[in-house]
């Protein structure tokens, strides 16, 4: 019981200094994108999702309505 409960904390030690090690490495790229960017990562990747023909897309429906309706 003894040994399954030391390996146990090796493990949860090992885990928590690899988030820890993750979490420095996010950060410092995070920082580094942030000093050479005006938006944020999230921003510029959905920025370019719609590539081309992002602006032929609607999706103001009351607009759209109001063209197909014409008042």
């Amino acid at each position: 019981m003894r040994q399954h409960s030391e390996q146990l904390i090796s493990d949860m030690f090992k885990l928590i200094l690899l988030l820890s090690i993750g979490v420095a490495i996010g950060y410092g790229y995070g920082w580094k994108d942030a000093q050479l960017h005006e938006k944020n990562i999230a921003e510029r990747f959905v920025d370019g999702i719609g590539g081309d023909s992002k602006a032929n897309m609607r999706s103001d429906a009351d607009a759209l309505t109001r063209s197909v309706v014409g008042k």
